[in-house]
């Protein structure tokens, strides 16, 4: 894959189709590999570009995570390619970054799509602490092998998704682990949900139903926005876009030509 240096760091990314630029962002330990169902599809109608973050991938491992410099990196790799609008879609991780650039730079975006994320990861509950106390805890002890099986099982446990499984399970162990650690500690405490009534982009919030968070969290923040609406992804866990790849790419296609045809209009 190409490698890039865009705000003083190395990148590498999927680049593929053509049209209007959409570019999309993985979740946490994961890298622009995860995209592959969803970016072979979505560049039949689009021009598809994905990044593995800094930290991730076969991007440059450094240490000095925070959303907000991702969504620079975002931003970056924007000009760039001399988008000067774009969609954006992001999935975990990926919609923390996508929150974060929506409301720093909404005239930029065409439209905003979130996967099973939200614009804040404040610590306002104990099962939250819980949840970074044990990821950190997880990498540093048991090591990355260990956590990246433990999350394939967790995101896939069903038999028929044993392929699924593994193929997460070898991207993943193979993560930095103060990277990793690095980001997830980036995250913990962040938020953007001040902001993001300000929001006038058409939204498109995708949900699993057995998603880590309860839907009643996301409708909160879905509610604040005033162009957003929901789709609830059925038999789906937290990885939609890889266990439901065909109801998530249909979604977003729409989504993203309806805006394009409302423009035209």
């Amino acid at each position: 894959m190409p490698i890039i240096e865009v705000n003083g760091i190395q990148l590498d990314y999927a680049d593929a189709g053509s049209g209007e630029p959409l570019l999309i962002i993985h979740g946490l330990g994961s890298s622009h590999h995860d995209w592959e169902d969803q970016i072979a599809l979505l560049a039949q109608h689009f021009r598809v570009i994905a990044p593995s973050m800094r930290g991730f991938g076969e991007s440059e491992k450094v240490h000095d995570h925070s959303v907000k410099t991702w969504s620079e990196d975002v931003l970056a790799l924007a000009d760039y390619f001399g988008f000067e609008t774009f969609h954006l879609l992001g999935f975990s991780m990926g919609g923390a970054i996508s929150y974060q650039t929506a409301v720093d730079q909404p005239t930029r975006l065409r439209s905003l799509t979130i996967i099973n994320s939200q614009p804040s990861f404040e610590l306002n509950e104990w099962y939250k602490h819980m949840m970074v106390l044990y990821r950190i805890a997880m990498a540093r002890v048991v090591g990355m092998k260990r956590l990246a099986r433990f999350v394939a099982k967790r995101v896939f446990p069903d038999p028929h998704q044993a392929d699924l499984r593994q193929r997460m399970i070898r991207r993943h162990e193979n993560n930095d682990q103060d990277s990793y650690v690095k980001a997830v500690q980036a995250l913990a405490g962040w938020s953007v949900a001040d902001r993001i009534h300000q929001l006038e982009m058409p939204v498109l919030v995708l949900a699993a139903d057995q998603d880590y968070t309860p839907l009643e969290d996301k409708l909160v923040y879905l509610e604040q926005m005033g162009n957003a609406r929901l789709e609830v992804i059925q038999n789906s866990r937290h990885v939609s876009h890889v266990d439901q790849a065909e109801v998530v790419y249909e979604l977003v296609r729409d989504h993203v030509m309806n805006v394009e045809a409302d423009q035209l209009r």
